[in-house]
């Protein structure tokens, strides 16, 4: 089974407890918060990799640092990931999440590439009109991409 089908059966497993606890945006911004902070925590990146260190000790270390923030849902969901060595489906997980929540809300992913930056007014002006046009609501990704001129 490839990462791609383990996070998603992790994913929906997760979403399935939140939902029942109706904190299923909830779990998945905490998720993605942790996520950002491994992403810029290079020693705890290290320490979550590092295949000597036990599992408890790895689970005792993000308990520390997460323990005020996370809900016990989301803290026990983290456990489970690193005591079975899956910590690293995490952003194909908050990937997966946020997929799922998104359609639910019925909003429509819509990237856009800008050989200039936008203006604020510019965006705004964009995402009211794809809004309108679409009659959905929309997530809009902007990206620069001088290599379109």
């Amino acid at each position: 089974m490839n990462s791609n089908e383990l996070a998603k059966r992790y994913g929906q497993a997760l979403l399935t407890l939140a939902v029942d606890q109706s904190i299923q945006r909830q779990v998945a911004d905490e998720l993605k918060a942790l996520l950002a902070l491994i992403g810029r925590e290079r020693l705890l990146q290290d320490c979550l990799a590092n295949p000597t260190l036990p599992v408890v000790v790895k689970q005792a270390i993000l308990d520390q640092i997460t323990a005020p923030a996370l809900n016990p849902l989301t803290r026990n969901f983290v456990d489970l990931l690193i005591g079975n060595r899956r910590a690293n489906l995490l952003a194909e997980i908050v990937k997966f999440m946020e997929t799922k929540l998104d359609e639910e809300a019925g909003v429509i992913p819509v990237s856009v590439a800008s050989a200039l930056p936008m203006t604020a007014d510019d965006q705004s002006d964009l995402l009211r009109r794809l809004t309108q046009w679409l009659n959905k609501k929309v997530a809009l990704d902007i990206a620069v991409v001088p290599d379109l001129l």
